[in-house]
């Protein structure tokens, strides 16, 4: 029976009014709103701690009410559950850093319309957050790095938890930004020696968080462009997560044929991504995340996990084994040739 038209308009309507929540809490935690609702404030205070317009503040909190983030009282209002733990500045849970990337990249799904019809993100702006980019923001590179370590530090440990460390003495986190999965796994395997290589900032953020997690015996860093440096040798283990989703295929190919050469005989690569399945169009995040590369990159998208175990082969691994690591994410796992 074919259901109501105003019934499948209002679904059409929900996918088009989609960005009002997300730009509603994303300023917010730019503003650093959150920091100050742990205690009953009117939006009048909070106006005068963010030096924003009371009017202005006050219909945006009455908007984060309305979502659920924060409550009200009266006119008084105060962090939620959710904003309380993962949104206030200085918390052992603070995830905010990755809100502001997400903000950061925003430029790219507003001219998704003309990169479609060029083909490519503008140039211009383009990876402004990453530290090779010529016109790279610090502030943007830092919260692109501790965005990644708000996504990672829950998944990491499971992750560990699934890889095989037998035998394995230096590992190599190629592109590793704060040091995430390389901190994991020093945790897990206490024979493993780590170095998280990746560019100068990122380098600098996954030391401190190296030595948060007294580590600095164990886990090292590398500070270079795997495109054009050398990433070391003699390795047992090379680990690259989240990395080829914003390269070019011809690069995707240059990162995985440089790891295989720094490889050991015998030795292991696993790479954890965004992977598509043969269709293109599932997962639902793999897909989403692609279009998102292809706002905010020159040249990348979600590759099926198919198409990275073949580039695998040809660098010289067996044939990969395929697993979940999430609901949105998978590695592939292969060994090098004797």
């Amino acid at each position: 029976m074919t259901k109501p038209a105003a019934e499948d308009f209002q679904k059409l309507m929900t996918f088009v009014r989609g960005f009002r929540d997300a730009k509603i809490v994303m300023v917010a935690n730019d503003l650093e709103m959150f920091n100050h609702l742990e205690e009953l404030r009117t939006a009048a205070e909070i106006a005068g701690l963010v030096k924003a317009d009371p009017r202005a503040v006050g219909i945006l909190l009455n908007a984060l009410a309305a979502l659920g983030l924060v409550g009200k009282e009266g006119e008084r209002f105060k962090n939620g559950d959710l904003a309380s733990r993962y949104l206030v500045g200085g918390k052992d849970d603070y995830r905010g850093a990755i809100l502001h990337h997400m903000h950061h990249t925003w430029w790219g799904w507003t001219d998704l319309e003309g990169t479609v019809l060029r083909g490519h993100a503008d140039m211009d702006k383009s990876e402004r957050w990453v530290d090779r980019s010529p016109d790279s923001e610090k502030n943007w590179v830092d919260a692109f790095i501790w965005g990644m370590h708000a996504i990672a530090r829950d998944l990491a440990p499971q992750v560990a938890a699934r890889l095989d460390f037998a035998g394995v003495q230096r590992l190599l986190d190629l592109g590793g930004g704060p040091a995430t999965y390389a901190i994991a796994f020093a945790q897990a395997s206490p024979a493993l020696a780590a170095t998280v290589f990746d560019l100068p900032q990122p380098v600098t953020i996954a030391q401190e968080n190296i030595n948060l997690h007294g580590l600095a015996e164990r886990v090292g860093t590398m500070a270079g462009n795997f495109l054009k440096d050398d990433i070391g040798s003699g390795y047992d283990f090379i680990w690259i997560s989240q990395i080829l989703h914003s390269h070019t295929e011809e690069q995707c190919r240059l990162i995985i044929g440089k790891a295989v050469q720094a490889l050991n005989p015998g030795g292991q690569v696993a790479i954890q991504d965004f992977f598509l399945n043969d269709d293109q169009m599932s997962p639902l995040e793999a897909a989403m995340f692609s279009v998102h590369m292809l706002a905010v990159t020159p040249g990348g998208r979600s590759y099926t996990h198919r198409e990275v175990a073949g580039m695998m082969v040809q660098a010289g691994l067996n044939t990969p084994e395929h697993q979940p690591t999430s609901p949105q994410t998978s590695m592939l796992i292969g060994r090098k040739k004797q």
